[in-house]
């Protein structure tokens, strides 16, 4: 079955459009109209480069690093108030 049920807005009546090739027409009044390729797909993103992987890596090391050191600043500073108030 190659026909499709819809609005036509020439005569402005639901019809049965008649398919012919790539294009429908519509039995009342004649209007046709063809099909189109739809739109590409929108890429979400680029692929990131080398560069930018390794630099993303570099920055997460260095995180975790000053995050390290900042937690043994932190257990050195607590480790001398503790041995300080016991006097």
């Amino acid at each position: 079955m190659n026909e499709s049920r819809a609005f036509c807005p020439q005569c402005q009546r639901d019809v049965v459009f008649v398919k012919d090739g790539r294009s429908n027409r519509c039995p009342a009044c004649g209007f046709t109209y063809k099909y189109s390729e739809p739109p590409p797909l929108p890429r979400s993103q680029k692929e990131p480069g080398v560069f930018v992987e390794f630099l993303g890596l570099f920055v997460k090391v260095v995180l975790i690093m000053a995050a390290i050191v900042v937690v043994g600043v932190a257990v050195l500073f607590a480790g001398c108030a503790i041995m300080l108030s016991g006097h």
